[in-house]
């Protein structure tokens, strides 16, 4: 087992090709329809040719978390107005769930490489970065414009404005 400390070998570049053993070619089918278009747009930066693309693939890659965002909310939606679930429910409770999955896992990761007070600094880091932007989204001056008629949504001690856009 290595240390936290040992660097590890240079990552190889991303193969597209058909697993051997059926546990792996069935990972390859579920993470196939997020992977395949991610794979023919971003540069592999993992690459001796792919290195000098960088800052294409970093933008390419805020783009495809913005379209992936995206569904995910209409999905959601879709989902909940399915099975009869308002979309504040969804939102607070599925879609919260979801997002924090990736920050479980990344801790999860980085903790059994030996560096716990990463894992430890990214789970309060972000989520003290979640509440710090949603207090200050309130203070902007671009929240006082009505665009949207606001409605209190009273959870326990916590009341949510909940909106639909209208017309300005």
């Amino acid at each position: 087992m290595k240390q936290g400390n040992e660097l590890e070998d240079e990552p190889e570049a991303l193969s597209m090709s058909w697993p051997a053993t059926g546990r792996k070619r069935l990972t390859y089918l579920l993470v196939a329809p997020i992977l395949f278009p991610l794979w023919l747009t971003l540069p592999d930066t993992r690459t001796p040719r792919g290195k000098q693309f960088f800052p294409v693939t970093f933008l390419g890659s805020i783009v495809w978390i913005a379209a992936y965002s995206y569904l995910m909310v209409w999905w959601a939606n879709v989902a909940g107005d399915t099975a009869k679930i308002p979309p504040e429910v969804m939102g607070l409770t599925f879609l919260a769930a979801g997002t924090s999955i990736p920050d479980l896992i990344t801790s999860v990761i980085v903790a059994r490489k030996g560096f716990g007070d990463m894992a430890v600094s990214s789970s309060v880091g972000s989520n003290i970065f979640d509440v710090t932007v949603g207090y200050f989204e309130d203070l902007l001056p671009l929240n006082s414009i009505p665009v949207c008629d606001m409605h209190p949504l009273q959870l326990g001690e916590l009341t949510l404005r909940i909106g639909k856009k209208t017309k300005p």
